[in-house]
């Protein structure tokens, strides 16, 4: 008989499911749903720094540098929602009949904000998780992972790495990341 070492689970505190996947020009923005895919990852990044004294205890210890990077897939391929979270790496056209992506030649990035929401029910009341990052670009240039013909999941997926770092900007302080998730029942 399996021994458990916690007698009890708080499940309003449980996080189920995936998430949706929007990015706007600014934190304070409308957001845009990028479509259909998965965010993989969440990490917060903490770069410490110290001082030897050589002698005695480390006299200082603290964070020299922190990010928060975000990995995600979409699967539908929609040249404008990519051209916006590439921060200025690509553009987009559109016509009715063809969709573009052109990349090469920028040199600056300019930030933008994500917004990841999770939804569930519980008991016929809707509850979400959300995590913003307010300030963030691409880690790398798009690709796109291809699959087999006869594969059981064919779908070509678009892997996606977002970087977030602090924007001492925001009106409401120094911010890299939250993250808000309802709790009642």
């Amino acid at each position: 008989m399996a021994y458990h070492q916690n007698t009890s689970v708080a499940t309003s505190k449980l996080i189920l499911g995936n998430y949706k996947i929007e990015s706007a020009a600014t934190s304070a923005g409308t957001y845009t749903n990028l479509g259909a895919g998965k965010v993989n990852s969440f990490a917060h990044n903490i770069t410490m720094f110290d001082t030897q004294a050589g002698n005695a205890p480390d006299p200082i210890e603290g964070i020299s540098d922190e990010t928060f990077t975000v990995d995600f897939e979409l699967l539908e391929f929609d040249s404008s929602a990519l051209a916006a979270i590439s921060c200025g790496a690509m553009t987009s056209t559109e016509t009715t009949a063809q969709s573009t992506l052109i990349a090469g030649g920028n040199s600056t990035l300019t930030p933008r904000a994500f917004k990841f929401t999770n939804t569930r029910l519980i008991s016929g009341s809707t509850k979400q998780t959300i995590i913003t990052v307010p300030c963030a670009t691409l880690s790398a240039g798009i690709g796109i992972t291809a699959k087999g013909d006869e594969e059981g999941d064919p779908i070509n997926v678009i892997p996606i790495q977002i970087v977030g770092k602090v924007d001492a900007t925001l009106s409401i302080g120094t911010q890299l990341f939250t993250i808000t998730k309802d709790l009642t029942a």
